[in-house]
């Protein structure tokens, strides 16, 4: 499938990547200054933080890019672990494990399995016993990424682990986004939903934070592990209801758990005594990614035209059909013109009995290659489509996402007619990853060690600029 449109395009998009790796982005917003066993200042995205002679820097994280982020924490505070003043934790997945010098590198959960795990819980409590360890003169760093409320359950004591693995699975089977499955899960959790500033009341914390959901929510990142809770016990069980699950036998003590907690709910503002010292920071987002692409696409000839969703989506097919009415609009003027943008789309699943395998990044892909092959018409003469998770996994897979061409519309491995059928057939299905993989077109680049939502990129030229 490679042409000069797919090379750009996947040049395109790892330009976007690299923008915000993790490791890079925090080297650059930390800085150390002072003497290393004495009195100190650390820099944090320009603020600066008082370190006595007697404080330690204590970095706390998880999520998937953690562990990257911890590695450029290392970096810029060298000095401190060289005087004994550095330590920390971090829960990251098992594939994007980091050689760290004194913060250790937790396997919270197994590659392509983001649900939690008891690994999670005991890394979980870890968390907690640092962040209780922490004195007046020490300082709390966390280090927060997307893909971190897997990563770090604590479940309420009310429910075990296992059932509220059970909500999750529930609620993105039906389709529930990402501020849906947070509203839940963190009324579930002991550090989720602000517990983790309320873990560290009274002493100084500040929370560098790697965004993965659209229009950046303190209160969604992560599930808002350091962001006061604007939603409630109530809420979530709004959530349950409408998507069919409150009435679930097996869902029962959750329920009841919720629904206590909802009849003597008083919010925590997380203001006023003990919050003086916390920040919350973002240090990237999917923003940053589109903004990258959008210089790459504009080196190699390109007019460059992007956006980044600021809210989920919603539906795929939505999308699919959203993103190729922009591309058509964008090559009528017939120069070389690129399409960059950054959501995160939802996909309904298919039932268990029936579903294979793939992503929303898959999915959205293979929705816009059956929409090419049903009305060629609608396509420039020369294209590309790609879509992929910045975060290098695509739903359970070891593919980020997915791409085509004109060739593969246009001169398809099988006849015309059978690729349609199976085309449609593996959409109905969500085995989005199993077509791509027999016919080719998969985007695998492995674990980037980030995670700012999808980034994908839509290409037209009959020519390229020289």
């Amino acid at each position: 499938m490679s042409c000069r449109l797919i090379d750009s395009a996947l040049t395109i998009w790892q330009s976007g990547v690299n923008a915000v790796l993790p490791e890079k982005l925090i080297e650059t917003r930390l800085a150390f200054s002072g003497e290393p066993t004495g009195s100190a200042v650390v820099t944090l995205c320009g603020e600066a933080f008082p370190l006595p002679a007697a404080g330690r820097v204590i970095v706390v994280g998880m999520g998937k890019a953690s562990g990257a982020m911890a590695a450029g924490a290392e970096k810029a505070l060298a000095p401190l672990i060289e005087a004994g003043r550095l330590s920390g934790w971090v829960n990251l997945p098992a594939n994007a494990l980091t050689p760290l010098r004194v913060v250790y590198a937790h396997a919270g959960r197994p590659a392509g399995l983001n649900e939690p795990t008891e690994e999670g819980v005991a890394g979980t409590r870890e968390i907690a016993r640092l962040i209780g360890s922490a004195g007046a003169d020490d300082l709390i760093l966390a280090l927060i990424s997307g893909g971190g409320s897997a990563l770090a359950p604590l479940p309420i004591p009310e429910i075990t682990l296992e059932k509220k693995a059970l909500v999750t699975r529930l609620l993105s089977g039906s389709g529930a986004n990402i501020v849906e499955l947070n509203t839940v899960r963190k009324q579930l959790s002991e550090i989720k939903g602000g517990g983790m500033r309320r873990m560290a009341r009274g002493r100084r914390l500040v929370a560098l934070i790697l965004s993965d959901v659209l229009g950046d929510p303190l209160d969604v990142i992560a599930s808002g592990a350091t962001a006061a809770d604007t939603a409630t016990p109530a809420d979530a069980l709004e959530v349950l209801s409408r998507f069919g699950l409150s009435g679930r036998a097996d869902l029962a003590d959750v329920v009841a758990a919720l629904e206590t907690r909802a009849s003597g709910f008083i919010p925590d503002p997380m203001t006023g005594a003990g919050y003086e010292n916390h920040r919350n920071l973002i240090v990237g987002n999917n923003r940053t990614a589109v903004d990258a692409a959008l210089r790459r696409a504009e080196e190699l000839g390109f007019h460059a035209v992007g956006e980044s969703a600021p809210r989920s989506e919603g539906d795929v097919g939505g999308v699919a059909r959203r993103l190729i009415a922009a591309l058509e609009t964008e090559s009528a003027a017939g120069t070389p013109a690129a399409l960059i943008s950054g959501g995160e789309p939802t996909v309904t699943l298919a039932p268990p009995e029936i579903r294979g395998a793939g992503g929303r990044n898959t999915q959205l892909v293979l929705l816009a290659l059956i929409e090419a092959l049903r009305h060629r018409e609608r396509f420039p003469a020369r294209f590309a489509f790609l879509s992929g998770g910045t975060d290098g996994e695509d739903g359970p897979t070891d593919a980020a996402g997915a791409y085509f061409d004109e060739t593969f519309v246009d001169d398809p491995p099988i006849s015309r007619e059978e690729f349609r059928t199976a085309a449609e057939e593996a959409a109905r299905r969500n085995d989005s990853y199993t077509f791509f993989k027999k016919y080719g077109g998969l985007l695998t680049c492995g674990a980037t060690g980030t995670n700012v939502c999808d980034l994908r990129v839509l290409l037209a030229a009959s020519k390229l600029a020289e």
